[in-house]
């Protein structure tokens, strides 16, 4: 289970029993988080229906029916309440997962000897991807299981250093996304068959991202 269909699980749920959600839970600290303020939150919901604020009645004449009123209004600052944390919070899960993923890796980041057009290949095969790409750009090269699928992961040299480069057939995004988290900047990119992803510790991410959009070719889905 990754962090996208967690918080959609909390969201719905927050006290659910979900196994896989446990054991999601037990190594993400932030779904950990998000689900005690919707723990939290669900209570203050709970604790409104229950008991409405007594509000003293001051002026004379003053309506009868105040009492549904507060309480409707409470369960709406409640519910706003949950709303608003659960859109303020990273809501690009594809990102979040992204970066998650590199800082497992932090050796792609240190290597400095070039990959071989070999090694290049390995990593794109079985993609559905190919690319117009020299080796004397590429330090890193895999093929990495990301989302349910292998994709691949290349560290590319520029002027501005090392960024990482996922492609991602199996992703859709309908627009340019751009990122920081983790003290590094990304974009994700649509594609012609999928989405292409650029991190870096700083720097342009942009130019790299619209040459890969030149340099890459989707290959035909062959199922």
């Amino acid at each position: 289970m990754n962090c996208a269909q967690a918080r959609l699980l909390i969201g719905a749920a927050p006290r659910g029993a979900d196994a896989a959600l446990a054991a999601h839970l037990e190594s993400c600290a932030e779904c950990r988080a998000l689900r005690a303020e919707m723990l939290r939150l669900e209570g203050d919901i709970e604790r409104a229906l229950q008991q409405p604020p007594q509000l003293a009645r001051r002026r004379r004449g003053y309506a009868s029916g105040w009492q549904p009123w507060a309480m409707a209004a409470s369960v709406l600052l409640a519910c706003a309440a949950v709303l608003g944390v659960w859109l303020l919070r990273p809501s690009d899960s594809l990102a979040h997962d992204l970066v998650k993923h590199v800082k497992a890796e932090p050796e792609s980041w240190l290597a400095a000897q070039q990959v071989s057009a070999d090694g290049i290949e390995a990593a794109l095969k079985n993609s559905g991807v190919a690319i117009d790409l020299t080796s004397d750009k590429v330090t890193y090269a895999q093929s990495c299981w990301f989302h349910g699928h292998y994709v691949p992961h290349l560290v590319v040299q520029t002027a501005q250093g090392p960024a990482t480069v996922l492609l991602l057939r199996h992703e859709q995004v309908k627009s340019r996304r751009s990122f920081h988290e983790s003290g590094m900047t990304g974009v994700i990119v649509p594609a012609a068959n999928g989405a292409i992803a650029v991190l870096a510790h700083g720097g342009d991410v942009d130019t790299l991202a619209s040459a890969m959009q030149q340099d890459v070719r989707w290959l035909p889905d062959s199922n």
